[in-house]
């Protein structure tokens, strides 16, 4: 192939997109230069504001893991001595309710042995 008409054609080319993309352009090139540049900049923009907030929730959660860390111990310590202290202060109650029910038992059980069994009861 001939270098030459490989280069005139190459060239045909070029110039034949070139004036495509001229008049098939929705706004001038300025114009679309500085639309770029607006859009380059808000993105910019968005980017510095993504990036500020995600340092804010990254302190956020820092924050919230040291109270964390620092009160939930706490909290569960108050919690054991609070049922600690419940469970000394019912254990009274607990053991005269216990000899109550056994004396309600005995009770019964006494009832049962003296009252006199119906007819036909079998005892």
């Amino acid at each position: 192939m001939n270098k030459k008409a490989l280069f005139a054609g190459f060239a045909a080319g070029l110039a034949g997109g070139a004036a495509a993309a001229l008049l098939n352009a929705p706004a001038s090139g300025q114009e679309t230069r500085k639309n770029l540049k607006n859009k380059q900049v808000s993105a910019k923009l968005a980017s510095m504001e993504i990036k500020d907030n995600a340092g804010q929730v990254k302190e956020s959660v820092k924050h919230l893991v040291q109270t964390a860390k620092q009160e939930v111990p706490e909290k569960v310590n108050s919690l054991k001595t609070n049922a600690a202290l419940w469970k000394e202060s019912i254990e009274p109650n607990v053991k005269t309710l216990q000899k109550e029910i056994s004396n309600i038992q005995h009770t019964v059980e006494d009832l049962q042995e003296t009252l006199p069994q119906p007819p036909g009861s079998g005892k």
